[in-house]
């Protein structure tokens, strides 16, 4: 019996380790559709949320979503969405930005886009350590940028797509030509983005807002303040503002323990 006892005590304290671990957060139905026009910054709502991906891409469809869930698997992944294991895995999760540009652009040329080739995922990774990435999508003809260094030295760098930072957004090159059009960006979260069927919503949700061509020429400010170390004011920031048009009281920046990392 006191085996029994302290079994039935371990399988207690193992559960609410685990609920403290794992943090959620419920969204419902009007809100998922409402999330492709606030787009890329709600990514997190949709992770938090742990609603299946059957279930978000039947509310896009529902909302008349220009890219559902099922076309990123279709299109962007070359995988059929039918019978699709509940956590979206079909070994494809990408690790850099390069691998996720050409899951974009497959959806794009999809979608009937007539230069899908000059649209790339970029990322600002400074915060990462702290537990977010500044993701911001861009139109760009150039296949190779000289450009300054975004954090060393004011040197030169000519880059290519084969180089890391290409993946980053430039909005001059070192003539002062301008180079990127930003048309979606986002402070997501690290753990929102790490399994892949959080990064098909990522993907669905930024293909959305680049078919719109509306520029966000507020990125640039925001870079700046990120690169110099205010990243928790962006994403409080963008919390509040999405919150706001998703008719949700509190934000994950203030339910979620731990949110910020240093």
């Amino acid at each position: 019996m006191n085996k029994l006892l302290n079994y039935l005590c371990f399988l207690a304290l193992t559960s609410m380790t685990a609920c403290s671990i794992y943090f959620t957060t419920p969204m419902y139905a009007y809100q998922m559709g409402k999330g492709i026009d606030v787009g890329t910054p709600a990514l997190p709502y949709y992770a938090y949320s742990n609603t299946t991906l059957e279930v978000i891409n039947e509310e896009f469809k529902n909302a008349n979503a220009k890219v559902t869930i099922e076309d990123t698997y279709t299109y962007g992944y070359n995988k059929p969405f039918k019978d699709l294991d509940p956590d979206g895995d079909t070994g494809q999760t990408f690790s850099d930005m390069g691998t996720a540009t050409r899951y974009l652009q497959n959806i794009l040329k999809a979608k009937g886009v007539s230069d899908p080739e000059n649209y790339f995922l970029t990322s600002i990774d400074s915060a990462k350590e702290f537990g977010f990435t500044l993701i911001a999508a861009v139109h760009r003809t150039e296949k190779e940028l000289t450009v300054i260094d975004k954090f060393g030295a004011s040197t030169e760098n000519t880059i290519t797509c084969d180089d890391p930072s290409y993946y980053q957004p430039y909005r001059f090159d070192c003539k002062g030509e301008p180079l990127d059009t930003v048309y979606e960006w986002a402070a997501v979260p690290n753990d929102c983005y790490e399994k892949q069927g959080h990064q098909a919503i990522l993907l669905t949700l930024t293909a959305n807002k680049l078919l719109e061509k509306t520029p966000k020429t507020n990125y640039w400010e925001t870079e700046s303040k990120w690169i110099a170390g205010n990243y928790k004011s962006v994403v409080i920031d963008q919390d509040y503002m999405v919150c706001q048009a998703l008719g949700i009281e509190s934000g994950y920046t203030e339910q979620k323990k731990d949110v910020f990392k240093d």
